[in-house]
């Protein structure tokens, strides 16, 4: 029994030593690529993270979220994407509402007026909030079963926390969209059932 508590603790601290590990390459990667080589939107292994800075894509995103980009082959209508506009001198993140070939229109969910058209090149990758924040709690939860010390239990909530604060990010704007005419209804139960824990 001994033998195992002590297996399984040495293949928990591996995984956390290796999330470290992943964190401080990542870390220095994005210092490296931002201040050296004046990369605006770095991506590490396909993913670049991004902090909104309006709210032109309320209720969806809302300003202050941090969004994960995922770089894609191919984007469809309805995506949400980030891309880089000579317009605004940065990178925008809107949804596709039209595309013919190679030409993008773009529009905030809470704009009125659509973007100037871009090409497929210009799109970044498409924002992946959601799905990534379900991983990241599964993964989280997965590390909570198997802790056995208090340090180790404490980083996995952590991880839960983040993968939690991705998906509800995105949480009213999904609903919304799903449900446009009963949305009142829908977004009152899910705050119901979220204060009723």
């Amino acid at each position: 029994m001994r033998r195992t508590v002590r297996i399984i603790k040495g293949v928990i601290k591996g995984v956390l030593l290796a999330i470290v590990g992943v964190l401080a390459l990542y870390s220095v990667y994005m210092l490296i690529a931002r201040y050296a080589f004046h990369n605006e939107m770095p991506s590490f292994f396909g993913l670049s993270f991004a902090v909104v800075a309006t709210g032109s894509m309320e209720p969806a995103i809302s300003a202050g979220d941090v969004i994960v980009v995922c770089a894609q082959e191919t984007y469809e209508e309805g995506d949400i994407v980030t891309y880089y506009s000579e317009d605004f001198q940065g990178y925008v993140t809107h949804r596709i509402v039209s595309k013919t070939g190679n030409a993008v229109i773009t529009q905030g969910d809470a704009n009125n007026t659509q973007d100037s058209p871009i090409t497929e090149g210009d799109i970044v990758g498409k924002v992946r909030v959601f799905q990534i924040g379900v991983v990241l709690f599964t993964v989280g939860s997965g590390l909570c079963a198997l802790s056995s010390t208090l340090p180790v239990l404490v980083i996995a909530r952590g991880v839960q926390a983040l993968g939690v604060a991705c998906s509800l990010a995105n949480n009213q704007g999904i609903i919304t969209e799903l449900f446009a005419e009963s949305r009142g209804r829908a977004l009152g139960l899910v705050a119901t059932f979220t204060a009723l824990g």
